[in-house]
């Protein structure tokens, strides 16, 4: 009789759907509540062995019944914490033929994710989530000691099939297990003491039951209706928005009739009306497949002319800026209100402003064009801006850079010319439309003096690029043996040098 019972039981709730009245979809929309019952069988594979589908035992009925509660967050998604009661056959049997106490009864809770693969009236799902098992069991190392209270814990998955039966009702199949831990705390025996299963024990459940949705409907409400006030032009486009009650059940479609013939949906819309007149514009929000629907109504008075948009002046700050600072251009446009402003630099930049400002990174001649548009259409005008490159009072002034001097026969840095070149970068980083030239001089009675200059103008031009400045900036020469009268330093050092002479492109 024990073995029947699950049999008969899984056979009742079987036809329970065809004996249901049929409706066309449930209620499930975001934000509702439900209660999920199920019943079933339970099975145990472990190190004392069990099957998906062993129900074997006559000590045992093999029983599984539990209750969810949970959250629809969207009609495909749902949220659930569970209490489940199982039997499992053959999970205190340490021997096939062994009498072993023990009803092998577990309490599970259970936190179960599930997603519905479609909206249909008939969809598969999947569900995971973590599973606890809390129930007495015996140990295999004294299998005569009185049982213990003992807790598992593990991830649980599961497939199923539901079937919506109503607005507020579906049936379900589904199988599923948790994979729990500590090994010995579900059959009393861990994989150390010549189980079979692993680390683990795996509880699960065949079952069919019912999902109930428990949130009471809340029919849709208009609050407020927000219309365009005063005169619109005949043709400009105006916004209408609505707006319901935050606690209407979803999902809620608005919809729009603007009494000129034409419609939208939605709880904003946007329209331009033809001809002038007075029209009755009217929002209307349902709920439930129209067992809530509420409207709110206002006029709009639309009339004619629109003067056209035209551009009759561009107006820069400056007609020939540089590359440091920026234009301020403003449009002297005439025409109906609203005008959209659209920039168009030359450069790649745009704006949207009425009046921007902009500033040309490169030197050059560019176009730039205004394009304003409203009502009566899209007009365009261009003007010529002449870029020049950005230059410093320094870049424009500077005659002589440092010289460095050099030991005798040497063409080698000091720390003391290296920082006199260090002032000479700051110039050339500065004023980017300067080169230079490198001369580079040796002393009467030095050794090689033409290959001892170059070397000496070829150390600073290293310096020099090793620095950042680009070597096409540079033009390096050595000048071989100094004569004459320098002023570069006293006696035979001011001619052992290298001079940065500033070149201007």
């Amino acid at each position: 009789m024990k073995t029947r019972l699950p049999i008969i039981l899984l056979a009742v709730m079987t036809a329970l759907p065809v004996l249901a009245p049929v409706a066309v979809a449930q209620d499930s929309a975001d934000g509702s509540w439900y209660l999920r019952p199920r019943v079933g069988l339970s099975y145990y594979k472990g190190d004392n062995g069990g099957g998906l589908f062993e129900f074997s035992s006559d000590d045992v009925t093999p029983l599984h019944a539990g209750l969810e509660f949970g959250h629809n967050f969207s009609s495909t998604y749902s949220l659930g914490l569970a209490v489940a009661y199982s039997a499992f056959d053959d999970i205190n049997d340490f021997d096939a033929d062994d009498d072993t106490p023990g009803d092998g009864t577990r309490i599970g809770v259970q936190l179960i994710s599930r997603k519905r693969l479609g909206t249909g009236s008939v969809a598969p799902f999947f569900q995971l989530g973590l599973g606890a098992s809390f129930g007495k069991t015996l140990s295999y190392a004294s299998q005569t000691a009185a049982e213990e209270s003992k807790a598992a814990f593990g991830p649980l998955a599961g497939i199923g099939l539901d079937f919506r039966l109503g607005e507020k009702v579906s049936f379900f199949v589904e199988t599923g297990a948790a994979y729990l831990f500590g090994d010995q705390n579900s059959d009393g025996r861990d994989d150390d003491q010549d189980g079979e299963f692993g680390p683990g024990d795996l509880l699960g459940w065949h079952t069919l039951g019912f999902k109930f949705i428990v949130a009471s409907f809340k029919p849709v409400m208009v609050t407020d209706l927000i219309c365009p006030e005063g005169v619109v032009d005949t043709g400009s486009p105006v916004t209408f928005t609505g707006s319901v009650n935050e606690n209407a059940s979803k999902p809620v479609v608005g919809s729009w009739n603007f009494g000129d013939g034409t419609s939208a949906t939605g709880m904003t819309a946007s329209h331009g009306f033809r001809p002038e007149g007075t029209y009755t514009v009217t929002f209307t929000a349902s709920n439930g497949n129209g067992r809530g629907t509420d409207s709110r109504s206002c006029t709009v008075t639309v009339e004619d002319p629109c003067e056209a948009a035209e551009i009759i002046a561009i107006n820069p700050s400056s007609m020939t800026p540089d590359t440091r600072t920026a234009v301020r251009f403003t449009g002297n446009v005439r025409g109906s209100a609203p005008v959209t402003y659209a920039w168009d630099f030359g450069d790649g930049s745009t704006s949207a402003e009425a009046n921007p400002s902009h500033t040309f990174a490169e030197p050059g001649t560019y176009t730039v064009t205004l394009t304003v548009t409203n009502c009566g259409g899209t007009v365009s005008r261009t003007l010529q801006i002449s870029v020049a490159l950005y230059e410093a009072a320094i870049c424009r002034e500077i005659e002589e850079m440092n010289p460095v001097f050099f030991d005798r026969n040497s063409s080698t840095l000091s720390e003391e010319a290296r920082g006199k070149l260090q002032e000479n970068l700051e110039i050339l980083g500065e004023c980017p439309n300067l080169n230079a030239r490198v001369e580079g001089w040796a002393a009467p009675g030095e050794r090689r003096t033409q290959e001892l200059s170059a070397d000496r103008a070829k150390a600073v031009e290293q310096f020099y690029v090793d620095n950042g400045i680009a070597l096409s900036r540079l033009m390096t020469v050595g000048m071989g043996r100094a004569e004459g009268m320098t002023s570069k330093k006293e006696g035979l050092a001011g001619y052992r040098r290298v001079d940065t002479i500033p070149v201007r492109n």
